[in-house]
């Protein structure tokens, strides 16, 4: 029964690793031929190393011995130098073919911080690619996705073939040192099955790495609850946002060309989250009088983020206060109440480029 199993093991080795396999029997042989020279010619392995090693490279050269044996073993070291060489050279060029017909390099791991991790992959990938190297061309950015192939052939992005569901495979993608996680929808999948494993994404991302900040696609805001308990920092639901923007174009006319200029990075204005110091012009500073201030300089504020308090909640009790996730802080949008800004509050902008300073 040993013996089986180390011959079937031997086999499945065998035809998984069919060049290896070559190389190492091809070295087993050359070895061979060195301990004939040894014995035939009763010289030690640095002379019989010497007698080899120029068939080994291709030369025969003269041999030195009489021995049939020694010179037919000097031989057979030519031809597996040249079985070797032609083995190395295959396997060179089918890496190279095999790296071309995936678009490019197809990393195990990467050693990277401070980066971006995409988990999974849809028809909108390329779009969202394109976005963030138009905001930010220096960001590393990693994708991992089950495809065996790129999803994209840009060489500016790293990417890695696996399944973002599985721990190991967020850590090949660096996930544990990320600053930022996009995890996007299997649209291939009905709505519950595809955000179940969004779901499990955000969990398994939110396991290794607290403090990277998650956006999640879903398809279906009823499962809106289950990505906030997974801690998710924002949540876009596909379904929703989709409804809402095609009744507020037929409402207010041309209102979704106006949001597709601000939402595109590559031409025109478009949204910024400001969280620098304030300058001591805006700190203290009435919203609406921050409003008429900015606007001089081409920047529309239109909301901040601040620390939720009973007091603000008094301050803006006519205002809706958007929670973010589970953290104490709030959003408010062009508010109703008089607030003046702090420090430590972030502004939402709509300029250019993003400012240097407010």
């Amino acid at each position: 029964m040993n013996v089986k199993r180390t011959v079937r093991r031997w086999g499945t080795f065998i035809v998984n690793h069919p060049a290896l396999s070559v190389l190492v029997l091809l070295a087993v042989a050359y070895v061979f031929t060195i301990g004939v020279i040894m014995h035939y010619d009763q010289v030690g392995l640095g002379r019989a190393l010497i007698k080899g090693l120029p068939a080994f490279l291709g030369e025969l050269g003269e041999p030195e011995s009489g021995s049939t044996l020694v010179q037919a073993s000097i031989i057979a070291s030519l031809f597996i130098s040249l079985a070797f060489l032609t083995v190395i050279t295959a396997a060179i060029t089918t890496s190279f073919v095999e790296f071309c017909r995936k678009g490019g390099r197809v990393l195990s791991k990467v050693n990277l911080s401070n980066h971006l991790v995409v988990c999974g992959w849809n028809f909108q990938g390329h779009k969202i690619i394109h976005e963030l190297l138009s905001a930010d061309p220096d960001k590393d950015i990693v994708v991992l996705a089950k495809n065996e192939h790129r999803p994209l052939p840009d060489e500016r992005i790293i990417y890695i073939s696996g399944d973002p569901t599985q721990d190991s495979d967020l850590l090949r993608a660096g996930v544990d040192h990320a600053e930022s996680v996009i995890i996007l929808s299997d649209l291939t999948k009905g709505a519950n099955d595809a955000d179940a494993e969004a779901l499990m994404i955000t969990l398994a991302v939110e396991t290794l790495n607290r403090a990277a900040y998650t956006s999640v696609q879903v398809l279906s805001a009823a499962n809106r609850v289950h990505l906030e308990r997974a801690h998710a920092d924002e949540i876009i639901c596909l379904d929703q946002m989709g409804g809402s923007l095609v009744v507020a174009s037929a409402l207010n006319h041309g209102v979704s060309y106006a949001l597709t200029e601000l939402l595109t990075f590559d031409f025109g204005s478009e949204f910024y989250r400001y969280d620098k110091p304030l300058s001591h012009q805006i700190e203290g500073m009435e919203f609406r009088e921050a409003v008429k201030t900015l606007v001089a300089k081409g920047i529309i504020l239109f909301g901040f983020e601040t620390d939720v308090s009973d007091q603000l909640k008094e301050e803006l009790k006519e205002d809706i206060l958007q929670a973010r996730g589970d953290a104490d802080r709030v959003i408010v949008v062009n508010p109703v109440g008089n607030y003046k800004l702090r420090q430590g509050d972030a502004l939402f902008i709509i300029a250019e480029e993003m400012p240097e300073a407010i």
